[in-house]
């Protein structure tokens, strides 16, 4: 009967949804918009699970298996949330445009923040949001409404002792916790406490080389990496078989200043018991002080940057209550598979502690200098994705919120602390709304908790990403005769096209009509060719010296073995080259460079690689890119030994929020993931006795 019934209160409302304009937004409101009480779901006590402390925000989960938050006089939430809502913004230049609450005095006194923050809250909730995410002001604590609290532990501690195991680490996050938590440790408004934000689990900060290298025997994080390969490799006769060493007793590991990289299997197992030795040990202790000054409030993850590692997750487990996730995708969908391993890892639900969309028709003058992921169109499609993403999150039943970055535009010069300047707002610089978007998260918030209710039971065939599990493959030609590289597309035999190039599905981009690239590939034992044509009417570049990645350019993914499955990370077979098409830092002149990942064969990047050669034609409607990669610029180049290679390919179109892909979009991180590139095979020369192919230095180059 429940089911039932709410499936009658769904229906009506999407009803409601599909006829908006022509019901109003109190319509909607004044009909079915309400929390569902513990009486229409089944009395709290009868959940199946329940975290957390009775009087408090609390998560359970229902007798259907859906999570939810539960809130102290026990209604059943799926939160939507909005996070930085504060009376002004500072931007990089004091004297420029920046935001400024239209509700503000302007001065910093507490009963003047309390005055603010009264007539502010009221905005907030009528644009449809139930409650507040991180970064809002703290005199919202002292009023009813549900709040979440990002503590960033590790930013309090300084460079010097950046390495979790420094003796000074625990003190300073302690401090952290001691100036923020006993404030709060009997509000009833605190949903809970995030730990961290978006700190980097990877290998250049977190992997077991930044605990060794370099370090003194002496130095506690070195002994605790020590440790760990004890513990992988308990006989010294295996740790030799993986690392091929010679080793005749443990202390001469003392010797190594740093970790032989060549050994990728090795160092790959030894990162994956790592990582979970260091991030249980940093759960431990984080959670550990939180609940010495706290025991009543949540603790609500590390906020994910984008991508959850498994080893992070899994040790989480016996210590947070909840995983939480920033993740900016311009698709609004989900990647099943990251999602899924958060939940059945840790067994907790998932809170989507940022998302937003923005768009380069903002009334704030945001340029987007950063390149920040989840650019679309316009207005209309930052209005469609709040609708599509956070009703798809809804749908899922161990996602219990989501928190929309954030309240107001960016400066346009840049917040101050970091130059990020992009149109996340729900109002502009000048506090006027987004009407578009408005109207969308208010006719959005009734259907939340309805859609909630019956997620174990829908198809969800909509929410997910596809998987890219079937990678594509192409057979790439030998070339007897190599084609000048003067931008002359006919020089191409029609063998050497690359097919399957796709256009990732970014909310909007299915109003416009765009053409794929043309691109094309063929080796020789030198290295090798490609060619690509880009449909681009409107090149718009950032210096291939600064953030490249944030306008119009090109990268390409290649490694020179095979990739596994499970290679989530680049090994020194892995490489990515980038072409920006006109730098205006070059006098417009093209840059070709080679971008370096922690894991490959570089130690920095190279800007330019001087070793590969290119021409590049720009077209009034268009641009083509010629490259010639030399085999000295990739890393274990060698056809005749290994003819199976991986590659993926990435084009920014930057003004039409256009991406395209090979294998898969960024959207999945390729960029950092090689298990998602595609296969190359070097296909043998179709004659016995090929005609002599020209040295590096001899490539013909117009």
């Amino acid at each position: 009967m429940r089911r039932l019934l709410i499936s009658l209160a769904a229906c009506c409302l999407l009803i409601g949804w599909l006829a908006y304009p022509y019901l109003t937004i109190g319509d909607i409101h004044n009909g079915v918009a309400r929390p569902l009480a513990s009486a229409d779901l089944g009395h709290v006590a009868s959940l199946r699970q329940i975290r957390g402390q009775p009087g408090f925000w609390r998560l359970g989960q229902d007798q259907a298996g859906d999570w939810w938050w539960v809130s102290p006089t026990g209604t059943l939430e799926f939160l939507n949330t909005v996070t930085t809502v504060q009376p002004d913004q500072e931007g990089r230049d004091r004297h420029s445009v920046r935001y400024v609450s239209a509700d503000w005095d302007g001065r910093y006194q507490p009963e003047d923040l309390d005055r603010w923050a009264m007539a502010t809250l009221p905005r907030v909730l009528d644009c449809g949001f139930k409650g507040l995410g991180a970064w809002c002001n703290p005199a919202f604590h002292s009023l009813d409404v549900p709040m979440s609290q990002d503590l960033n532990l590790w930013a309090w501690v300084t460079d010097s002792s950046k390495r979790f195991y420094s003796p000074e680490w625990a003190p300073m996050a302690e401090q952290a916790v001691r100036a923020q938590v006993p404030p709060l440790r009997n509000n009833h408004n605190l949903l809970g406490y995030f730990l961290d934000n978006e700190l980097d689990w990877g290998d250049g900060f977190s992997g077991p080389s930044a605990y060794f290298d370099d370090l003194p025997n002496s130095d506690p994080n070195r002994r605790q990496v020590i440790q760990t390969i004890h513990f992988v490799w308990p006989q010294l006769d295996d740790f030799n078989i993986a690392w091929n060493s010679k080793l005749t007793n443990w202390s001469q590991l003392e010797g190594w200043s740093t970790f032989p990289r060549e050994q990728s299997e090795a160092y790959d197992r030894l990162s994956v018991a790592w990582l979970s030795h260091l991030a249980r040990d940093y759960f431990r202790l984080t959670t550990s002080l939180v609940h010495r000054y706290d025991n009543n409030h949540l603790i609500l993850g590390v906020r994910f940057k984008g991508f959850a590692p498994e080893p992070v997750v899994s040790a989480s487990r016996d210590y947070t209550d909840a995983q939480s996730l920033n993740y900016y995708v311009g698709d609004a969908r989900l990647d099943s598979d990251m999602f899924r391993m958060m939940y059945q890892r840790s067994g907790q639900p998932v809170i989507i502690s940022e998302y937003s969309f923005h768009s380069m028709d903002g009334h704030s003058g945001d340029l987007d200098t950063v390149g920040f992921s989840a650019q679309v169109p316009d207005q209309q499609a930052r209005a469609d994705g709040y609708r599509l993403m956070t009703t798809r999150l809804a749908r899922v039943p161990y996602i219990v919120g989501a928190d929309w970055f954030q309240w107001c535009d960016e400066p346009p010069t840049g917040r101050s602390s970091d130059g990020e300047d992009v149109n996340f707002g729900i109002v502009d610089v000048h506090d006027n709304p987004y009407t578009l978007l408005v109207n969308s998260i208010r006719a959005t918030e009734p259907l939340l908790n309805p859609l909630h209710a019956l997620s174990t039971t829908d198809s969800q065939s909509d929410i997910w990403r596809e998987s890219y599990a079937v990678k594509p493959i192409k057979h790439v030609p030998f070339l007897a005769h190599p084609p000048v590289l003067d931008g002359d597309l006919t020089q191409w035999a029609p063998n050497t096209v690359l097919d399957g190039i796709r256009r990732d599905q970014t909310v909007g981009l299915d109003r416009v009509n765009m053409r794929c690239p043309d691109v094309f590939m063929g080796w020789t034992n030198q290295g090798l060719y490609l060619a690509l044509q880009v449909f681009d009417r409107h090149i718009d570049t950032a210096p291939a010296n600064a953030w490249w990645w944030t306008r119009d350019n090109i990268e390409l993914f290649l490694s020179t073995r095979p990739v596994t499955s499970n290679q989530a990370g680049y090994d020194v077979n892995c490489h990515q080259f980038f072409v920006v098409p006109a730098d205006p830092a070059a006098s417009n002149a093209a840059v070709v460079g080679q971008w370096h990942r922690d894991g490959d064969a570089q130690k920095d990047n190279l800007i330019p690689d001087p070793q590969i050669q290119k021409t590049v034609k720009i077209l009034p409607d268009r641009y083509i890119v010629e490259l010639f990669i030399p085999a000295e610029a990739m890393h274990n180049y060698n056809p005749s030994r290994q003819s199976r290679l991986a590659f993926n390919l990435h084009v920014r179109d930057f003004n039409t929020a256009a991406d395209f892909f090979w294998s898969a979009p960024k959207s999945s991180r390729t960029e950092l993931r090689p298990n998602t590139w595609g296969t190359l095979f070097l296909d043998p020369p179709v004659s016995t006795s090929p005609a002599p192919i020209a040295s590096t230095a001899q490539v013909r180059l117009n």
